[in-house]
């Protein structure tokens, strides 16, 4: 522990699952309020269910992200197509591929096709 004099109160970190139970409950709820979030893909509760604790809180934080730029999912996939085919000739199969991607990488996807900065 980072503490060690005697006579003083050690503090253990929250762990991530006990973060899960404090605010959802159980696992599933948290799924279920990922999925509720954004249209995701079909068969994607079952692999987020798959998922450990802490990369489920960071899925939860980077959706509510991609929702408050963006305000959908397909809103975030036009938003990076018209910047990275600023014509207006992009391919259906890249809105496809792009329509499978994590929120994450939704929003790493727009940073890069537009020059932002972190």
């Amino acid at each position: 522990m980072a503490n060690s004099k005697k006579g003083t109160a050690q503090v253990k970190p929250v762990t991530p699952k006990q973060t899960v139970v404090k605010q959802f409950g159980t696992k599933k709820a948290l799924v279920e309020a990922i999925i509720g979030l954004y249209d995701a893909p079909e068969g994607s509760a079952a692999k987020l269910q798959q998922a450990s604790n802490t990369k489920l809180l960071s899925h939860l934080h980077n959706t509510k992200r991609l929702i408050a730029r963006f305000g959908s999912r397909a809103n975030a996939v036009s938003a990076i197509l018209k910047a990275r085919f600023p014509k207006g000739n992009a391919p259906e199969t890249e809105q496809q591929k792009l329509a499978g991607y994590s929120p994450w990488r939704l929003m790493d996807l727009y940073r890069q096709a537009t020059g932002e900065t972190k």
